[in-house]
């Protein structure tokens, strides 16, 4: 039977930060670099170095750099290390700490990647691996399926916290991410986007339903990657389409990168088009932008759009803030946009810009640390933010700072009405699935990414809306002829007030 070595160790301390949730691609060092940046390994390293270890493919008491012996000593990985790997096979644990794995060697093997799926919030650690190459053995994950516990199996599982892969190798290896799925989209920071970054990875010689498992509140990142020998209905089964409490974006963003031998139906699943980024990709196969305008949407390739830069901009005077959004490439102010503002790491308000881009808060007194985030809009504004602390007292002088960093700060809103327009719609009975589409906006302006409920013939459905504010419903027991009474509704937020809407749907 082949050995599996549990690996515990550290090196010098790194930091490792993900982009914002509205950035596709993070920056990365290629492997060479940061195998180069770490320490010398050599025979004659001593096995107690204390800050590094490096650990060979036996259990034997002697052997280059670090035995198993020395490895084990620890009970868990400690925050920050690096472990640099020699050919072996090797069962990563799923601690919640900053680590990063270098495989020295193209037989660097990690048969098991696993880490816990208990929690709807990232803890906020990063594990990096760098030259190696997965084989797992498959296991078997209890989940949520719209409210309904199912069996999903899986290989890589990625949770709880972000993850990055440089020049990492997938073979017939299947991903699972965030396998909670939430009712509803919140801003009580209990639901966290955790996002995998791949760059320069390979994937190959996968045959089953999806090799990326994409559920709701995680986000994947593809860079320079290669997908090869694929069949499946398609490489990624995306939900993505939802924010969270940290003005995150969940989805699925691929760039520069190569499909081969793929017999899919699409590149991406997509329940939500604006979740989903597929550019500077080559192809053996004709892909186009084209697709069927009824979610779920088979993705090959999306258009590439030139995102204006944003700028926030505060001003302070008396005992209140006012919070000014610019589109910098047009100079004017951007109206109608979501602004989350925080004080001190905690909520205090999520509000929209009027038509002078502003968000004004009053009577402000005591001591604040805000920070002003814009998530940006992957179909026209770049992200920003602004950090800045305020003391006010009964009299206040005027000051003034502008940025594009990053973000927090409260205030009150009154909720603004919403409307669901709905018309009646007939369906041929010998249609197993019957796509039912709705808008809600408020005004002129489409409410975006939120979730809307059908409920007929005693059976509830449900759907997200899309950046145009319509939402489409996959109705699947009404399966005998007549008319049905259909109830539309939106349950409001912290910005818009409930909403509802009947509706006759006809089976002929």
């Amino acid at each position: 039977m082949k050995k599996r070595i549990f690996l515990i160790s550290l090196l010098f301390i790194i930091s490792i930060g993900f982009a914002s949730a509205s950035e596709n691609i993070t920056d990365m060092q290629t492997a060479d670099e940061i195998i180069n940046d770490g320490p010398a390994i050599s025979d004659e390293s001593p096995v107690d170095v204390p800050s590094a270890y490096y650990v060979n493919n036996t259990k034997e008491s002697s052997g280059d750099g670090s035995s198993w012996e020395n490895a084990s000593k620890s009970i868990s990985l400690k925050d920050n290390a690096t472990i640099y790997l020699a050919e072996g096979e090797y069962e990563i644990p799923g601690d919640h700490v900053n680590v990063t794995y270098i495989g020295l060697g193209e037989d660097t093997i990690i048969t098991s990647f696993s880490f816990k799926q208990s929690y709807y919030f990232n803890t906020n650690h990063t594990v990096t691996v760098i030259n190696a190459t997965f084989k797992p053995y498959t296991q078997v994950c209890g989940i949520l399926q719209d409210g309904v516990p199912v069996n999903v199996p899986y290989n890589v599982l990625v949770d709880e916290m972000d993850f990055k892969f440089v020049s990492c190798t997938f073979i017939d290896s299947e991903f699972l991410a965030r396998t909670y799925e939430r009712s509803t989209p919140n801003r009580d920071n209990l639901t966290d986007v955790i996002t995998a970054s791949f760059e320069n990875c390979t994937f190959k010689d996968y045959n089953g339903n999806y090799l990326i498992n994409n559920w709701d509140f995680s986000k994947f990142n593809f860079n320079e990657c290669t997908f090869e020998n694929i069949t499946a209905d398609a490489i990624v089964d995306s939900y993505g389409g939802h924010i969270d409490g940290q003005g995150r974006f969940d989805g699925v963003y691929i760039r520069n990168s190569i499909f081969k031998n793929c017999n899919i139906n699409g590149i991406v699943k997509a329940r939500q088009l604006s979740s989903c980024e597929i550019i500077d990709c080559s192809y053996d196969f004709d892909a186009s932008e084209e697709v069927e305008l009824v979610s779920p949407f088979y993705v090959n390739k999306t258009k590439k759009v030139e995102l204006n830069e944003t700028k926030l901009t505060i001003t302070s005077k008396d005992n209140s803030i006012i919070i000014t959004l610019t589109d910098v490439n047009a100079g004017k102010p951007i109206e109608g946009v979501e602004v989350g503002i925080f004080n001190n790491g905690k909520v205090f308000g999520y509000f929209d810009t009027d038509s002078n881009g502003q968000i004004i808060l009053k009577d402000l007194e005591g001591n604040y640390s805000f920070e002003f985030s814009y998530p940006g809009d992957p179909y026209a504004y770049l992200p920003t933010s602004l950090n800045k602390t305020f003391t006010f007292t009964k009299s206040q002088t005027s000051n003034q700072s502008t940025s594009s960093d990053s973000a927090n700060s409260q205030a009150k809103t009154v909720k603004k009405v919403s409307k669901i327009t709905a018309k009646k719609a007939t369906f041929k009975k010998s249609k197993k699935v019957k796509k039912y589409t709705i808008t809600l906006k408020s005004g002129k302006s489409p409410i975006k990414k939120v979730k809307v409920f059908l409920k007929v013939k005693g059976k509830t459905y449900k759907a997200t809306t899309n950046r145009k504010g319509k939402a489409t419903f996959k109705i699947t027991k009404l399966t005998k002829k007549g008319t049905f009474k259909a109830k539309i509704t939106f349950k409001g937020n912290s910005l818009y007030k409930k909403a509802g809407k009947s509706v006759k749907i006809k089976v002929k």
